[in-house]
């Protein structure tokens, strides 16, 4: 299989995906209730990355837009909230200069570089650990892809270690962070490998520990990218496969699709940590030509669509809700 270069999925790749699609797809086979957002409470902010115009965005009660930030290389650029939602994490060119960063996320001011990345591929911010550091894959410093907990420029710890490559980690609340990895790969000495596994560490580097292997991952999936959310009780492992969503516990077991759409594809799953059951995510309808939000609950039931903008302009990318709960993604 060909080797994997570039770990994350570029706006252009979504939007010829979304170009590609046909009047004939069928939905899920569970009912869609237009518009009925699940969330109910008022002030639900989620922060997404618009394609259009290579900024960063709030969007408010799934209607609301408020630019933050303009980032003129975004090709990489998914933001993250810190965990008591008053900052927002990115990686991207702002003024020129390539970095990951961190800015209000209210205002998108106080703009501040964390660190700017030295290897052959951009860094990728990918979480916010509750202790304060930012989670993110480094890029060829040492001939392959690393997991490292980030302070600053000066204090960069090197999670995972190993001469395989590692990437898309995910912060969970019990201090593990966990991340995809090639370093089960019957191939692995052939520099042409798989990436089934998925690993926990803790944040100090210890304890490094196998949770599952899926054999139905492949390479072309990988390439597409997994953007995995966990959900706010820890149980519910949730990621991206063939354009489809899927959940698996964390200790292995009951692995299950849960979109099984039909030729329309379903990205960047994400959690509110209002509710426990319930994925949010990123997906096509068959009458606007956006990308648009929607969830569905974790038997694979009852999906609903909650925003319904048309056009390039309504193309959302790697939205996060802000969180309401301290300490909770």
């Amino acid at each position: 299989m060909k080797r994997i270069t570039k770990i994350i999925l570029t706006f252009s790749v979504i939007i010829g995906l979304v170009g590609c699609k046909n009047s004939n797809k069928k939905m899920n086979g569970s009912s869609l209730n237009k518009n009925d957002a699940g969330v109910t409470s008022s002030e639900n902010i989620i922060a997404y990355y618009s394609p259009s115009d290579k900024s960063i965005y709030t969007l408010t009660d799934f209607k609301s837009k408020r630019k933050l930030i303009t980032v003129e290389d975004g090709n990489n650029t998914w933001p993250i909230y810190s965990p008591d939602g008053n900052k927002i994490a990115f990686t991207g060119k702002v003024n020129g200069v390539i970095g990951t960063y961190t800015m209000d996320s209210e205002t998108g001011q106080n703009l501040k570089m964390i660190t700017n990345p030295k290897g052959e591929l951009h860094e990728g911010l990918s979480d916010w650990h509750s202790d304060g550091s930012l989670i993110c894959v480094t890029k060829n410093l040492d001939g392959n892809s690393e997991i490292y907990a980030v302070v600053d420029s000066t204090n960069m710890r090197n999670l995972t270690n190993h001469k395989h490559w590692d990437f898309f980690p995910l912060s969970h609340s019990n201090d593990m962070i966990s991340f995809w990895t090639s370093r089960d790969d019957t191939n692995k000495d052939s520099k042409q490998y798989d990436y089934q596994s998925v690993y926990t560490v803790n944040t100090d580097g210890t304890n490094l520990t196998k949770r599952f292997q899926i054999e139905e991952m492949t390479n072309e999936s990988v390439g597409i990218g997994i953007f995995p959310a966990i959900s706010p009780d820890g149980n519910t492992y949730v990621f991206m496969m063939n354009l489809d969503l899927y959940s698996i516990n964390m200790d292995g077991s009951n692995l299950k699709n849960l979109t099984k759409s039909d030729s329309i594809g379903e990205y960047f799953p994400f959690f509110s940590d209002k509710e426990e059951n319930r994925i949010y995510f990123c997906s096509e309808d068959t009458i606007s030509s956006g990308l648009n939000i929607y969830s569905i609950d974790l038997e694979g039931n009852n999906k609903k669509q909650h925003t319904s903008f048309e056009g390039e302009k309504g193309v959302i990318l790697f939205p996060k809700f802000k969180p309401t709960l301290p300490n909770k993604k």
